[in-house]
Order: C-alpha cells, then sequence, then structure tokens
C-alpha cells in the first residue's frame, strides 16, 4: 500500500498525510514500506494509520479502520494496551514481550502472542502520538512451551512404574496445558467393539467417565471408521458435524459437545483412545491436535514399557514363589509339612482363594489312605471340607486322580462335566466358579495325588496359571520321592560322609608324614654333613703335610673320593624331595650344550678314571644353543655318565653323542656295560629303582640319579628314554631337548680372573671361625692356616661377637646351628656393627636347601657354603676378600 493509497482511504476532515510535518510524513513512508505490522495512532483520539501487514491483523476491520480512533478499532484489547500507550504518550517509550492476546477477526476470537515497541511521536517538541511496531511471536512461543510441556512429560513420565498412574500423569499435564475440561484413556476391549475408561482427568466442569464403558458404535459407524484406520479425530461442535450429530444422545451420555480423539493402533487394530473433551463447541488448532498425538504416542509408550515391566516384576514374583517353593521342599522330608507347603504355594501362585491337596498314602498296615491340605479360606474352609468327607470319583475329579490331563473351567456351574454329576454344588460347599486341577504323578508314573484350585470369580485361572501349577505338582512330584527315598539317601550320606572324613583324616596323615619326611632329610643332611666337614679338612690338610708319602697321600685321595661320593648321595637324596614336591625353580639361560656335555664329563671324571673306561665323545662343530638351567642339565648329564661309569665293568668304553636336527637336540650315552633286563627298563626313572644286586653291593647308590634327570629334563620341556638289548649288552640313555636360535646370554660381570688385578694384600687375611662342632672348626682353622690365613676360632656366637669386635676380621666363616644365638640372628648383628662393614660374612652349614640359601643372604651373609666345604671355592672367595682388603688399604698406605 503507497502512501496515496493509505492517504485515500483517511476520512474527510482528518487530518490528511500531506499536511502532516516532515518527521512524520518519513516514518509513514517507513510504516508503509516495512513487512511487519506497523502502525501510528496520533493526535487526541489516537486515530490509526498502518500498513498492510498490521491491515491483515485486522481482517474485515480493514480498510473501515483507518483513520479510526485505536480504543474504538481494538476495544478488547484497549485494557491491555492503555498502559503502555499512556507511558509512551508521557514520553517514555514503552515495550512487552510475548504478551497473550485475545482478539477478533474476521468475527472469530484468536488467541496469539505478540512483542511490541510503542515509541512517542513528537513535533516541535511536543508528543503528538505513539508509533507501534508489532511482531508475532506465536509460533516460537508455542514452539517453546511445547517443548517445555513435553520436557515435564518426559520428566514426570520417567519416573512411574504402574500404567494407571502414567496414564492419569499424562492426561493431568495435557489438561492443564491446553485448558480442556476432561482427558483421559480408554482401552478398546479384544473384540473392538466397547471402550472402558480406568481412570481419567477433569477440571471440574465436567464428570469423570472412570470406570465407565460405553459401545463404540453409539459414536457413529463412520467416526469409529476413520478411528480404526488410525486418523486423529476433530469435532469442534459436534452439532454441526454430520457423521456425529445422528449420534448425539451417545455424546450426551458423556457430556462432551467438541473433542479431539488420537485412536492408538497395535498389530493392526484399535487397542485404546486418547481423547479430550469440552463441554462447549472448541475450535482446536493444528498445534492442539499435534500436541496430543504426541501426548498420545509419548504415553502409549511408556504405559506399554510399564506394562512389560509390571509383567517382568509379576514373572519375577511368580519365579522367586516357585524358586522359594522349590527351597522350602527341598529343605523338609515330612510329609505333612511339604505338603502343605506346596498347597501354600500353589494357592498363592495361581491367585486362588481356596487350594487343596488330596494325596494317596499308606498306614503301617499298609492300606492305603487318602489325606488332604487346605489353603485359603482358614477355619472356614476346613470345616466345610470335612462335612464333605471324601470326594467322589466324579467326572470333573476322575481324570486328577487317574493321573489325566490337567482341568480348567472359568466357571465350573456351567461346565456339562460338571453338572453330570447330578447333585450341583453340595451344601456347605464354598461357592466356586474357576476351578483348577492338576493331577501328581511320579517319576514311576504312581498318580501320588491331585491339587485343586477354586476361586469364586469366573475366568480367573489361564492358560499361564495351569502352566505354573503344572510346575508346582512336578516340584511335589519330586518332593514326594525324595520323602519316600530319604531313608535310603541319608543312609548313602552317611556312608559318603564316612568315606570323606577317611579321605581327609588321610590326606591330612599324608601331608603330616611328607612334613615330616622334609623335616628328617633337611637334618640327616645337616647331620651327616656336620661329620663329613672335619673328615674333609683332615683329609686335604694329610695331602698338602705328608705330599711326598705314596701311602698317606693314597690314603687321604680315598677318603676324599668318599666324603664326596657321601655328599653327592646327601645331594641327590634332598634334591629328588625337592623335584618330586615342585620345589625346584630353574635360572634359564641361553647354553651351548656342548659346553653342558665337557662340564658333565669333567664331573663324572674321577669315577670313570678310577675305573679305567674309555670314552669316545662326538660333538657337532656348529653351537647347539637350548635354553636351560647350565647347573642343573650339567647335573643331569653327569647322573647318567655316572651310572654308565659305575654299571660297566673295569676297561669298558662309553660313548656320547650329540646331534641336533628340525630344531631339537639329542645326546645319546651309550655303554658297552652290564645292561638291563627288559622288567627293569619300564621303571629305571623311578625312585630307588636299580638293577639286581649282589650282597656285596659293589655299585652302591640309593637308585636317586634317574629320578632326578628325569624330572630335570621334563622340566626344561624335553624327554629321557633308556634301552638295553638285555643283561651284558650294554645300555644307551637318550635325552631330548628343543633348541633356540639365540646366542648364549652373556654374563653380567666377567670372570675373576678377567678383572683387573690390584696389588696382593701385605698381610695374612684376618679369619674368625664360629662352630659347635669342635672337631670341624678346629680341621678347617689348621687347613686354613697351613695354607697363609690367621685364623681365631670360637665355639659359640656371644664370644664371636666379642672377638668380631675386638679384632674386626677381613672374614667370618659362620655355621648356622649354634648353641646360644643361630648363625642368622648372628649375622643381623654383626652387620649392625658399624665397625663390621667391611667383614665378610660366609654361612658354612650342614643346611643346604635353597630357601637356606635365601635366609642366609637376607640375614646378610654374603656366600652360603655346604659343609664339608668345597675348598677350592671357599678359596677363591677368600682371594676375593684379600683383594678388596687390599684395594681399601692401598690409598691408606700411600697417603
Amino acid at each position: 500500500m503507497s502512501n496515496e493509497s493509505s492517504l485515500s482511504l483517511l476520512p474527510e476532515g482528518g487530518a490528511t498525510l500531506p499536511t502532516w510535518p516532515e518527521g512524520m510524513r518519513a516514518i509513514a513512508d517507513l510504516i508503509v514500506a516495512s513487512h511487519f505490522p506497523m502502525a501510528i495512532a496520533w493526535g487526541p483520539d489516537l486515530r490509526l494509520f498502518y500498513n498492510d501487514a498490521y491491515a491483515e491483523l485486522l481482517g474485515d476491520k480493514h480498510p473501515g479502520a483507518m483513520g479510526q480512533p485505536l480504543p474504538l478499532v481494538r476495544p478488547e484489547l484497549w485494557p491491555q494496551l492503555a498502559p503502555f500507550v499512556g507511558q509512551a504518550l508521557a514520553g517514555q517509550p514503552a515495550h512487552f514481550e510475548n504478551a497473550l492476546t485475545d482478539f477478533y477477526r474476521n468475527g472469530k476470537l484468536e488467541r496469539r502472542y505478540f512483542s511490541a515497541s510503542i515509541t512517542p511521536l513528537r513535533h516541535e517538541g511536543a508528543v503528538v502520538g505513539v508509533y507501534f511496531v508489532l511482531s508475532d511471536s506465536t509460533s516460537r512461543v508455542q514452539a517453546e512451551h511445547r517443548h517445555a510441556f513435553h520436557l515435564k512429560l518426559s520428566d514426570t513420565l520417567r519416573g512411574l512404574t504402574d500404567a494407571v498412574h502414567v496414564m492419569e500423569a499424562a492426561s493431568s499435564l495435557t489438561g492443564d496445558y491446553l485448558g480442556v475440561g476432561r482427558v483421559g484413556y480408554g482401552e478398546v476391549d479384544a473384540a473392538g467393539r466397547g471402550v472402558s475408561v480406568d481412570r481419567d482427568w477433569t477440571d471440574g466442569s465436567i464428570a469423570s467417565l472412570a470406570g465407565e464403558s460405553r459401545e463404540l458404535d453409539s459414536f457413529g459407524p463412520a467416526i469409529i471408521e476413520q478411528l480404526r484406520s488410525g486418523r486423529t479425530l476433530r469435532l469442534d461442535d459436534i452439532a454441526l458435524d454430520a457423521r456425529a450429530a445422528p449420534y448425539a444422545p451417545g455424546y450426551a451420555s458423556i457430556g462432551a459437545r467438541s473433542m479431539i480423539i488420537v485412536p492408538l493402533i497395535e498389530e493392526g487394530r484399535l487397542a485404546a483412545l486418547f481423547y479430550l473433551h469440552e463441554q462447549r463447541p472448541r475450535r482446536w488448532s493444528d498445534q492442539e491436535v499435534a500436541l496430543a498425538e504426541d501426548v498420545a504416542r509419548h504415553t502409549r509408550e511408556v504405559v506399554r514399557r510399564a506394562r512389560v515391566e509390571e509383567s517382568l516384576r509379576d514373572e519375577k514374583r511368580v519365579l522367586e514363589m516357585v524358586n522359594r517353593t522349590g527351597q522350602a521342599l527341598a529343605s523338609t522330608l515330612d510329609l505333612t509339612t511339604l505338603l502343605q507347603a506346596i498347597t501354600d504355594a500353589g494357592t498363592e501362585l495361581a491367585g486362588a482363594r481356596f487350594g487343596a491337596f488330596f494325596y494317596n498314602t499308606e498306614d503301617e498296615h499298609g492300606e492305603r489312605l487318602q489325606l488332604y491340605t487346605l489353603s485359603g479360606a482358614g477355619p472356614q474352609l476346613r470345616e466345610a471340607m470335612e462335612g464333605l468327607g471324601t470326594p467322589r470319583a466324579t467326572d470333573i475329579l476322575r481324570p486328577t486322580f487317574n493321573g489325566e490331563a490337567p482341568v480348567r473351567s472359568d466357571d465350573i456351574t456351567r461346565d456339562p462335566r460338571y453338572a453330570a454329576g447330578g447333585d450341583g454344588m453340595p451344601p456347605g460347599h464354598l461357592a466356586v466358579r474357576s476351578y483348577l486341577a492338576m493331577p501328581v504323578v511320579s517319576r514311576s508314573g504312581d498318580v501320588l495325588g491331585g491339587l485343586f484350585f477354586g476361586h469364586p470369580e469366573a475366568g480367573v485361572f489361564t492358560e499361564r496359571t495351569e502352566r505354573i501349577v503344572a510346575g508346582v505338582a512336578a516340584q511335589a512330584a519330586v518332593a514326594m520321592d525324595n520323602a519316600r527315598l530319604y531313608e535310603v539317601a541319608q543312609k548313602s550320606a552317611q556312608e559318603r560322609d564316612a568315606l570323606l572324613q577317611s579321605e581327609r583324616a588321610a590326606r591330612v596323615q599324608a601331608e603330616r608324614l611328607s612334613h615330616a619326611k622334609d623335616e628328617f632329610l633337611a637334618m640327616l643332611a645337616h647331620e651327616l654333613r656336620n661329620p663329613l666337614a672335619p673328615i674333609s679338612s683332615s683329609a686335604s690338610l694329610l695331602s698338602m703335610q705328608f705330599k711326598d708319602e705314596p701311602r698317606v697321600r693314597q690314603t687321604s685321595t680315598i677318603i676324599s673320593r668318599q666324603v664326596r661320593h657321601m655328599s653327592r648321595l646327601i645331594d641327590d637324596l634332598l634334591d629328588v624331595s625337592r623335584v618330586t614336591r615342585g620345589l625346584v625353580k630353574l635360572k634359564l639361560s641361553v647354553v651351548d650344550f656342548r659346553d653342558i656335555v665337557t662340564g658333565a664329563l669333567d664331573q663324572a671324571r674321577p669315577l670313570v678314571d678310577e675305573k679305567g673306561h674309555r670314552v669316545e665323545l662326538a660333538l657337532p662343530s656348529a653351537p647347539v644353543y637350548v635354553r636351560g638351567d647350565q647347573t642343573r642339565l650339567v647335573q643331569s648329564v653327569a647322573n647318567i655318565l655316572n651310572n654308565a661309569a659305575k654299571y660297566t665293568p673295569k676297561g669298558g668304553e662309553v660313548r656320547l653323542v650329540l646331534e641336533s636336527l628340525d630344531g631339537r637336540m639329542r645326546l645319546t650315552v651309550s655303554d658297552n656295560g652290564s645292561g638291563m633286563p627288559p622288567e627293569l627298563l619300564p621303571n629305571v626313572f623311578d625312585l630307588f629303582t636299580q638293577g639286581a644286586r649282589t650282597l656285596a653291593r659293589s655299585q652302591g647308590g640309593l637308585g636317586l640319579g634317574l629320578t632326578l634327570v628325569k624330572r630335570l629334563v621334563e622340566l626344561h620341556e624335553g624327554e629321557v628314554s633308556a634301552h638295553s638289548g638285555g643283561v651284558g649288552m650294554g645300555s644307551s640313555f637318550t635325552l631330548a631337548l628343543p633348541c633356540v636360535d639365540a646366542m648364549p646370554d652373556a654374563g653380567a660381570g666377567g670372570s675373576p680372573a678377567a678383572q683387573e688385578q690390584g696389588a696382593p694384600l701385605a698381610r695374612p687375611l684376618s679369619l674368625v671361625l664360629v662352630d659347635d662342632n669342635a672337631d670341624a672348626v678346629d680341621s678347617l682353622s689348621t687347613l686354613l692356616n697351613v695354607q697363609g690365613y690367621r685364623t681365631a676360632v670360637e665355639y659359640d656366637a656371644r664370644s664371636a661377637l666379642r672377638r668380631a669386635r675386638a679384632e674386626r676380621p677381613d672374614a667370618m666363616l659362620v655355621d648356622i646351628g649354634l648353641p646360644d644365638i643361630d648363625g642368622y640372628h648372628l649375622a643381623e648383628q654383626l652387620r649392625a656393627m658399624p665397625e663390621m662393614r667391611d667383614t665378610v660374612l660366609v654361612a658354612v652349614t650342614g643346611y643346604g636347601q635353597a630357601r637356606d640359601r635365601e635366609r642366609a643372604i637376607e640375614a646378610g651373609f654374603a656366600h652360603h657354603l655346604v659343609k664339608p666345604v668345597d675348598m677350592t671355592a671357599l678359596v677363591r672367595i677368600l682371594e676375593q676378600v684379600a683383594a678388596a682388603a687390599a684395594r681399601a688399604e692401598t690409598p691408606a698406605a700411600t697417603a
């Protein structure tokens, strides 16, 4: 609309646009060009001038409103606008946001949201009118309100678990939000003919439909057809709708004149209705219809979820009850208690009002009796049953007592089988319409009795109820069978308990004996090593003192050899004990098995040379790498070599062949000795197994060596086997291990010989020997003196502490089993003395197991030697002590 066309609409006699001041003309131009609703109200009467956008809000009042006073054009809005207009006329701009306004357009009342800016119009400093700029915010505000409503709806429904409460809450929130008289849900029956309302919401102006039912046809077939097709029904005025008007009585019965009905379709059928009712005609907006559809769908999903959860809870309750029933049945073998528990549980699970269990049994004379248990109606039921006597085998009862299919009736009074009894309901019988009977049949097929349940209302028991009760009947049959077998089961249990007790006692006894054996072996080794120590020292001393006397040297050599043999026997005995109990821990590294073979040959050399055997050694030119514990592998091969040397007559042959093929190595040790009979071969690696021996026991030994070989090789994931052609045909042993490709592990520190040697110690090394075995410590002291060491001897720990504090020796050789303080505590006290920080402590003891070595190191010992002491190892330790002392004293001497 141009200025000229707007001017033509002004009434005659009003101020014309050309006579307006230039400023007002500019505003008029702006208003006309704008797409937003704008208007001017000028002069004392606030006469209107507006643009096309504002004209659309006026509807049929345009163009007559042009130039007319604003209060007359919008009388319905003037009370709401007057305060803001007055503020602008007073010279202060005014505005409002998202104000809800009710106004007429084209003869209909509309409700919309507006935001407005109202500015004073001035001419020559005086306010001559007001300038309106409007913005229709209805869509945005309604969207915000809908969003907030849906959030509130979701929050409210989220915490509800009962379907009825969900529908109540949704109806209440919707009614409040839309200002509706009544909101609710109606459930359509399975036949699709009627609708029932459980609960609904009203604002008090209209009656509730809660608890009522209506036939769908009473609202008109066209209306119902639309709902069945899944389309929402909107009726602004039932009286004006051609489909609904003929069925006005049906609508009058629910007190509704206008409505929105949202159909809810499930599995292709009309399942429920979400309705909004008003007593008066109402023009429903598209937004209200959309909101009702959203609420209906949302609520239906929540209701469906709540019903599923309710069903799950009910199922859980049933399962828990069935479980409790099973536990109760399993907890007693008293038949009366058992059957009462069955009857009570079945009555509760079935939802029955009355329950009974009639069962067959025998008295002490073998006579059959029919007894019963009751549940549900207290003394009244029991009195009624006692008055009726034993049930007769009528058509309705016979299938149950015969073990046939279950009998279920929605209304037993209408069942033809019940009518066939002829007498109907006996006088005094409790009123029963819903009926369920279940036979109880044992695993052997015997009919044990029957469970019977009743309810005064019709249609209570369903197929699901029948399945649950069938489960109870099955549990009852098992429990009754168990009660019958109780005596046998009890006897079996007593026998089983006796066997278990015997087995436990045997296990405890075996563990006690095993522990006693371990303790005995450790003590035996300690006691045997103690006398060996002075014998070994004395033999070495004789060899050194009389090295030019052949007979003395020969005697010394014999003594030393037998001491070593005795030590090996002790070590084998302890090793077998540890290996069989799984206490051996391997120190794995990559080693060349050729070195294992040569090391083992060195260990076995004294026995081989003594017997005068010829040894053939065939080793490959390339390394044969395996991953293993070098000490244990050498021990294994040495035991095989010693076995071959021992059982081969003097001047025999022993052959060692090492091969590597397909990722595995194989060492074969063969001899031309006495061989083995066939019956010995399968057990040759068993404990204490030896070939036939004479009374002289010329070969000696305990039969432990090969057992150790087998156990140690298996710990390395290898195999060992034996073969012999028979007695006098020699023997061969084959040891096989997996090979690896890696190079041997490098040593961390190198050998002592490779280390840089400093200046020798200028004085004798000072030693203190502590042992309560006088023979052992005196002989060792004498032997060390001969070798140039300065020694002192103490026979108890306290004397050793005093001497150590006074002399500060370079090293102390300490026995563990001292009489006053054991060697471990002595070492701890010595380590706590600042003046003893440089003294090297060496444990010299008969306790030689791995845990003994670990405990010695923890106590503060630097070394652990087993009696009889290996003098080579001891001298090597003392040389290291001397070298360290010399390095420590060199700076002091230089200074």
